[in-house]
């Protein structure tokens, strides 16, 4: 019984904290509200620091999923890497293939507004990363 509420709890906090809409293009003062917003159970992250990258991270609080927001010297978001645990792995593949258009097995892309974004999965050993980027 615990086992099946604590499945439960895990699904719900996973479809409410999916990809959202497109982070890419929002400034860097905004990010943190945005990411509240379209990506429920998500927090602000700051336990480490990269100086060399000019980046937000996020974690879920199922502490399954990383992301991190990518910024120019400008402050404006460039692109998102999701780093997941295996346990999300089918969940977000079928939403992808079911929300955007599929162009190879592991990638998909889709417009928001004029312009269209590439959205890439890549296998590791023990987890996979979805990074989304404007399409070149």
């Amino acid at each position: 019984m615990k086992k099946a509420c604590l499945t439960v709890l895990l699904i719900l906090v996973t479809i409410t904290a999916g990809f959202g809409q497109n982070l890419i293009g929002i400034p860097k003062a905004k990010a943190e509200a945005e990411v509240k917003t379209q990506m429920r159970g998500f927090n602000l992250d700051n336990s480490s620091k990269n100086e060399s990258f000019n980046y937000l991270k996020f974690v879920n609080s199922a502490g399954t999923k990383t992301l991190i927001v990518f910024f120019s010297d400008e402050n404006i978001s460039t692109r998102t890497r999701m780093v997941c645990d295996y346990s999300e792995f089918d969940f977000i593949v079928e939403d992808f293939n079911k929300n955007y258009k599929k162009i190879t097995k592991t990638s998909w892309e889709y417009s928001s507004g004029d312009e269209k974004f590439l959205v890439t999965l890549e296998e590791k050993e023990w987890y996979f990363v979805v990074t989304t980027q404007k399409k070149k």
